[in-house]
């Protein structure tokens, strides 16, 4: 008579380990939502998973960049359109002082409201800012900001700075020329000028704004697709995952039955020994 291990209760344990594991791990993957939570679920791919995430993050900082870009002008060209309104103002009052039937109480009131309108364009470019930038005040004319605009190198864009201070356009002293009725000419075409510069600005800006909208596009596309690409390979199936918790439940539950079965056996045998003699 031979004694042996029990071969057939070791196998069903060793298939009840390996459906133990399986069960596990769809566990896992249901509750966490992805199939690679650590580098042994599939060491191919978890490489190429990390380097679409960091992709993806960093498309999604040029992201935030382009949109602060683009809310940084918008704040410029808010700042832009009061001083074109005040400009619009001064060439009236510049118009009208070239009219000889104004007296001197009337001149030296234009001139008042004239001061006071240079000194609030002088303000606007000197106080309109954004985080502490400033593109309207710019007295040395040379002055620009670089923005990032993608997530590769050499991706950015230029924002040139402007001296739209009421000495950067010239118009420092129209309040006191339109005293002399000869010098009205003069005014009038001073603040053309101004109104022109300040027309200019607003227009590269807005180009620049609609450069960006553009960059948005492309950097959401961009987006879509990593994150597409990510969940391929990432992203757990939970129906996939499901069947296999389910699969993994009832192997369980069949591999218990049978061992406490298997391990009967010698058991059984036992008393058949027992009743020889």
């Amino acid at each position: 008579m031979r004694l042996n291990q029990n071969m057939f209760s070791l196998n069903i344990y060793s298939s009840y380990k390996k459906s133990l594991t399986r069960n596990a791990t769809a566990t896992n993957n249901i509750s966490s939502g992805l199939k690679l939570n650590k580098a042994k679920d599939n060491p191919g791919k978890i490489a190429q998973s990390e380097t679409i995430r960091i992709q993806a993050l960093s498309v999604e900082a040029a992201r935030r960049n382009v949109q602060d870009t683009s809310s940084m002008l918008q704040s410029f060209d808010g700042g832009m359109q009061e001083m074109n309104d005040t400009l619009l103002r001064l060439k009236e009052l510049a118009v009208q002082a070239g009219n000889g039937t104004y007296a001197n109480s009337d001149i030296n009131a234009m001139k008042d409201e004239m001061e006071s309108l240079t000194d609030h364009l002088d303000k606007i470019a000197k106080t309109t800012e954004f985080n502490g930038v400033k593109l309207l005040d710019d007295t040395t004319g040379t002055g620009k900001v670089e923005s990032a605009i993608g997530n590769m190198e050499g991706e950015s864009t230029t924002l040139p700075k402007f001296d739209l201070t009421k000495a950067g356009l010239g118009i420092a002293s129209i309040a006191t020329d339109i005293t002399n009725p000869s010098n009205v000419g003069s005014v009038i075409d001073t603040v053309d000028a101004a109104i022109k510069k300040v027309s200019s600005a607003r227009s590269l800006y807005g180009a620049i704004q609609l450069r960006l909208e553009d960059s948005v596009d492309d950097l959401d596309s961009k987006s879509i697709s990593m994150d597409k690409s990510l969940s391929n390979i990432a992203d757990a199936d939970v129906a996939e995952e499901m069947i296999n918790f389910s699969r993994s439940q009832i192997l369980i539950q069949s591999s218990i039955a049978l061992m406490a079965q298997s391990n009967n056996l010698p058991k059984d045998a036992l008393r058949v020994l027992e009743n020889i003699k």
